[in-house]
């Protein structure tokens, strides 16, 4: 039996520690809890929020009027298949348990994306990626609640929608992603795409655990990591442009990093935009940017929604100015429902 509560605080499970209340909250376990809860907010005519790790949201300081759903739905289990690993995971279930799981068992393909915050749930509705490597890249199908029909589906990968930090799920509220299903590498195929992980292994193949490890240690040297800093990890995209913009651009600022062109762009580093607009390490009162990575805006202390806003118009007003350049924010702001 589900227990709802009134008037949560919000801010508590999210990691900008920031946000509102919700109307209504509840956390589910099971499909069927999520089933209860789904019943709940339509009987009530409720809108609804589904809340996994609070990683990569900005809650309103109004909160959420609606039923706000934290989903605890865990479990990981492995499949031994002539293709490779089979590895189903619960949408609650912390992402970087799954790795670490992975990883345990030779499994290749997922160690790129070590020690990102959140959960499995999140990382697919975000198409989560880092050092090379993207969700989109191992997924293989998810199930979901579908709120309209009261089923559960399964979508295949090519049915997800991937995109750069974009997923189905992201337009389509009806679906409340359950579990996902990922197929992982029995062979040792490191990804040295990243130029971080390249420095690290020059003329080496290093294995599944050490790119884990060597991944863990870039995160945790280059960026401010919760709980230790209230952030919602990286706050914008980094920015396409096609290669002629860029080559224009390297005229003026020839230390521009660009990387990765795709169909006649080139991906620029929103963090490197935002440093030489001058406003790396730059204070609002108690929220600003981190002094160790541009791209994290980070809480102090106190900081409010509002704050950030203000702050993230600050950011994308310089980098416009500076460079001709709108950065998109990839942070999902959460209204109040």
């Amino acid at each position: 039996m589900i227990n709802i509560l009134k008037n949560v605080a919000l801010a508590p499970y999210t990691t900008f520690k920031i946000g509102g209340n919700a109307g209504f909250f509840v956390e589910v376990g099971s499909k069927n809890e999520l089933e209860e809860a789904i019943e709940f907010a339509g009987n009530n005519n409720l809108a609804v929020f589904t809340l996994g790790g609070g990683s990569n949201i900005l809650i309103s300081d109004k909160g959420y009027n609606g039923l706000v759903i934290k989903m605890n739905i865990s479990g990981i289990n492995s499949a031994d298949s002539p293709a490779g690993w089979h590895i189903q995971a619960g949408a609650g279930e912390a992402w970087d348990d799954v790795v670490a799981y992975a990883v345990g068992l030779n499994a290749g393909g997922i160690e790129n994306l070590s020690l990102i915050p959140g959960t499995v749930g999140g990382a697919v509705y975000q198409n989560i990626g880092a050092y090379g490597a993207e969700i989109k890249d191992i997924l293989v199908s998810v199930k979901a609640y579908d709120i309209q029909t009261g089923n559960i589906v399964e979508l295949l990968n090519e049915e997800c929608g991937f995109e750069y930090r974009h997923s189905v799920f992201k337009y389509n509220k009806n679906l409340i992603i359950v579990e996902a299903d990922f197929l992982l590498s029995k062979e040792n195929k490191p990804n040295l795409s990243y130029p971080d992980l390249q420095k690290q292994f020059i003329g080496a193949e290093p294995k599944i655990s050490e790119i884990r490890r060597a991944v863990i240690d870039i995160r945790l040297n280059k960026i401010p990591y919760p709980p230790l800093y209230a952030n919602a990890g990286s706050f914008f995209k980094n920015p396409l442009v096609p290669i002629n913009n860029f080559k224009d651009l390297l005229r003026n600022y020839p230390h521009l990093n660009g990387r990765e062109p795709r169909n006649g762009y080139i991906k620029l580093s929103a963090a490197q935009l935002i440093e030489k607009a001058g406003l790396k390490g730059k204070r609002a009162g108690d929220v600003g940017v981190s002094d160790k990575h541009a791209l994290v805006l980070v809480n102090y202390g106190n900081g409010l929604a509002k704050n950030i806003n203000e702050l993230e118009a600050v950011i994308k007003e310089a980098v416009e100015t500076k460079f001709g350049i709108k950065l998109e924010t990839e942070v999902e702001k959460i209204i109040c429902g």
